[in-house]
């Protein structure tokens, strides 16, 4: 079993009564706060974020992510998670919603 899914059996066992926070052990509330904190970690993943610049590309005198009539420049970005190319397929001109490395979700809107 998977983190993930031993977080969420034990937080739907405290949802359905099965367990509550007094009556368990010191060990059991300092896990249900590791399991808080991994669940936590999937919201954060599944929250789209802004890909991030590659500051590789400064050297060009390009300073952001965005293109002068205000949309994102592709190839100079980065998941904002992992900070790795798995995002956009240049090949193919495709966008990746969910970045192919870490899985952190992608908000492509040409809004700042």
């Amino acid at each position: 079993m998977n983190k993930y899914q031993e977080a969420l059996d034990i937080l739907h066992g405290f949802a359905n009564g099965n367990l509550t926070r007094e009556t368990t052990c010191d060990y059991q509330r300092e896990k249900n706060d590791e399991y808080k904190d991994i669940l936590q970690e999937l919201v954060a993943k599944a929250t789209p974020k802004k890909p991030s610049f590659d500051k590789s590309w400064e050297y060009e005198e390009i300073k952001d992510i965005y293109n002068e009539d205000g949309s994102i420049n592709e190839i100079i970005c980065l998941c904002p998670n992992c900070h790795k190319h798995s995002i956009y397929d240049s090949e193919y001109g495709v966008r990746f919603d969910y970045c192919h490395e870490c899985g952190q979700a992608l908000d492509w809107s040409d809004e700042e």
